[in-house]
């Protein structure tokens, strides 16, 4: 995991991220987004749009090596706690790339069609992820130099559960209803996770027959 660490602590150092996406309703750290969805207005699915500085930036992550890696443990997780709806999201992601060739795959065996980088300081505060798939479970995992006994905690507030999240650690939850959070971490510490998701615009434009609503 230090590896992983290492390379999310360097895209934090090297990437060039507006304000939007250090200042935002999630919290107040940088995120820069990978994969695939759809709303948000476009009109029709695509990948995610960085700058071309950024972009460079993780297309190289994605290729990596040890990111795929993370990327087959998470989707393990799906696969044996969470079978059928394993088989949702990757039966939705492979009819969604079939019919949208200029999509790029983010990674290779991942269920998931999208995630965040969250780096350096990521806490979050209260918050749903309501353009997720309502009944699908995300999945953040986490690397950094920190405490996970004093802080670092993620917070199920509609569920009242608190618990240690430690490097190295993966969490799935059903974010787009679950209010949820982390416990802060102390000033000299760093923390970076990867948010693993959905977006409900894909499974709506693959019901509606390959269109918008």
């Amino acid at each position: 995991m230090r590896s992983v660490d290492a390379q999310l602590e360097r895209l934090y150092q090297q990437a060039r991220v507006d304000v939007a996406h250090q200042n935002h309703r999630r919290g107040q750290y940088p995120t820069l987004p990978a994969g695939c969805g759809f709303g948000g207005g476009r009109t029709e699915p695509g990948n995610y749009a960085n700058t071309p500085h950024n972009a460079a930036l993780i297309e190289e992550i994605l290729a990596n090596r040890e990111f795929q890696l993370v990327a087959s443990f998470i989707d393990a997780g799906v696969q044996t706690t969470f079978p059928k709806l394993h088989t949702f999201l990757t039966n939705l992601l492979d009819k969604i790339l079939a019919d949208n060739p200029h999509i790029k795959k983010m990674f290779n065996g991942c269920c998931y069609g999208a995630c965040h980088f969250n780096l350096h300081n990521a806490c979050t505060d209260n918050h749903e992820d309501y353009f997720n798939i309502l009944f699908a479970m995300c999945c953040a995992f986490c690397v950094g130099n920190f405490d996970h006994t004093r802080g670092g905690h993620i917070i199920a507030w509609n569920l009242g559960v608190v618990t240690e999240f430690p490097p190295g650690a993966a969490v799935y939850l059903p974010s787009a209803w679950v209010t949820h959070a982390n416990v802060p971490i102390a000033p000299h510490e760093r923390r970076s996770s990867i948010a693993f998701f959905t977006s409900s615009g894909l499974a709506r434009w693959y019901q509606n027959g390959y269109m918008s609503d």
